[in-house]
């Protein structure tokens, strides 16, 4: 999907997904023509990477932490043992 449609669905400004792939935290796919083309699965990740700034995390410690979390039930939840204990 285009970026602005990525926009409808997540909520988060065309800038701030750019930031979020000049982060590496986001890496949408590239069309024929150079188009970012974001998938269903950048979509549930700009929703995820927006729950953890809202909770205060920085974009570099969301980085370390994206690869720990799944979601269950409609809430972030680590996977890996010792992600909440580094957090705190």
């Amino acid at each position: 999907m285009r970026i602005s449609e990525a926009v409808e669905r997540t909520g988060v400004s065309a800038r701030l997904l750019r930031y979020y792939e000049e982060q590496g935290l986001l890496s949408p796919g590239r069309n024929a023509s150079g188009y970012r083309d974001y998938s269903e699965t950048d979509v549930e990740m700009a929703r995820r990477i927006r729950q953890l700034l809202d909770a205060g995390l920085s974009t570099a410690t969301i980085g370390t932490v994206l690869p720990c979390l799944t979601e269950r039930a409609g809430q972030l939840a680590p996977i890996c043992a010792d992600l909440v204990e580094d957090l705190r």
